[in-house]
């Protein structure tokens, strides 16, 4: 089941993709990124990633302009 978050959250990464993520002061770290896609919201580019820590998965959203990380959805 699909949960709304739509949050800012802080994101690990190596060679740009994302390894972890910390939400609510608990870290994740992912052991699958799945899908990514760019979409493009006037001239920001934006970034979705799917990713996974073997019991949730989560949405991440990186805007190219603010060079900021939002957590769109967990699916638990």
């Amino acid at each position: 089941m699909a949960e709304n978050i739509n949050e800012s959250v802080s994101v690990n990464l190596l060679n740009a993709i994302p390894t972890s993520l910390s939400w609510h002061g608990r870290d994740y770290t992912f052991i699958q990124i799945g899908l990514h896609h760019t979409l493009r919201e006037g001239k920001t580019l934006i970034h979705i990633f799917s990713a996974t820590d073997g019991n949730t998965c989560f949405k991440l959203q990186f805007n190219t302009d603010s060079l900021r990380w939002k957590l769109l959805e967990i699916y638990v």
